[in-house]
C-alpha cells in the first residue's frame, strides 16, 4: 500500500486532474496544459500526491499524463515513481515501469536494479531493462552477461543496448556474439552496440568465421573503421553485395 500523508489540496488537485489527465490533442490541448502546470506549480507534494494516486490504477490515459509531466520535472517525480516501482502491485509497477523508460530519472537506478534482482518473469525484466537503459545508470554493465543470453529475445535486445548506450567495452565480445542471434532485433541492437563502443578492422577480420557475413557487411556500412577492409571483405552474393555498396570507409 502506498500512504499518502501530504499538506496539499487534495481536493483542488483531483479537480485539476479530471482535465489534465485528459487526452493532450485538438481543443483540449490549451486546457490540459493549464491544468498540468497549475498541479506542478503547487509544488512537489501536489505532484508527489497524483503520482502515488493515480498511477497505481489500470488506465494508461492516466499513466501518459503522469509521463508527460514528469517529462517536465523529472526530479520532483523520481522519489514517488520510486515508491511506486517498490510496491507488490503489478500494475501500479507497470505504469512505474512505463514512465521510467520514458523519463530520464537517474535516482532511480538504486530501485531499478533491485527490482530487477527481484523479477524472474521475462517480460518483467525486459521493461526493467528497457527503464535502466533510460535512467542514465552508472552501474547498467554490470547487468549485461547475466541478460545477454536469456532465452528471451527482447531481454538479450535490451541487454545489448545497454552496452551500447553506456559504453561497456569490457562487454563487446557479447555484441559480436549477437549478431549471430536468430532475432533481428538482438542483431540490430548489437549492431547499433558496437558502432557505438568502436571497432577495429583486425576485430572484422577475427570474426569474419565466426559472424553472419551478410551481418559484416552491414556493420561496415554503418562504420568502417578502414578501407583496406574493402579488398579483404568481398561480397559473395547479391544480399552481400547491397550493402557492400553503402559502405563508406574512414
Amino acid at each position: 500500500m502506498l500512504f499518502l500523508l501530504l499538506s496539499v489540496d487534495t481536493t483542488l488537485i483531483d479537480s485539476l486532474w479530471e482535465t489534465a489527465r485528459l487526452w493532450r490533442a485538438g481543443v483540449n490541448v490549451k486546457k490540459v496544459d493549464s491544468a498540468r502546470n497549475a498541479i506542478i506549480s503547487m509544488g512537489g507534494e501536489a505532484v508527489r500526491y497524483v503520482i502515488l494516486r493515480y498511477l497505481p490504477e489500470d488506465d494508461h490515459l492516466q499513466t501518459r499524463a503522469i509521463r508527460d509531466i514528469c517529462l517536465k520535472v523529472p526530479d520532483t517525480c523520481a522519489p514517488a515513481v520510486g515508491e511506486v516501482l517498490l510496491s507488490r502491485d503489478t500494475i501500479a509497477q507497470k505504469n512505474a515501469l512505463y514512465v521510467a523508460s520514458e523519463v530520464t530519472m537517474p535516482s532511480l537506478e538504486p530501485v531499478l536494479l533491485r527490482l530487477l534482482k527481484r523479477k524472474k518473469d521475462k517480460r518483467w525484466i525486459s521493461r526493467t531493462l528497457r527503464a535502466l537503459y533510460k535512467s542514465g545508470s552508472k552501474n547498467a554493465c554490470r547487468v549485461v552477461p547475466k541478460y545477454a543470453n536469456h532465452p528471451y529475445e527482447y531481454v538479450r535486445m535490451r541487454a545489448l543496448m545497454l552496452v551500447g548506450k553506456y559504453g561497456c567495452k569490457e562487454h563487446k565480445e557479447l555484441l559480436w556474439k549477437g549478431l549471430n542471434d536468430p532475432y533481428f532485433m538482438v542483431r540490430d541492437a548489437a549492431r547499433d552496440g558496437l558502432v557505438k563502443v568502436k571497432f577495429t578492422a583486425d576485430e572484422v577480420i577475427e570474426n569474419l568465421t565466426k559472424v553472419r557475413r551478410i551481418e559484416i557487411f552491414k556493420l561496415l556500412s554503418e562504420r568502417c573503421p578502414d578501407r583496406d577492409l574493402l579488398f579483404k571483405v568481398k561480397p559473395t552474393n547479391p544480399f552481400e553485395r547491397y550493402w557492400y555498396g553503402k559502405i563508406k570507409c574512414e
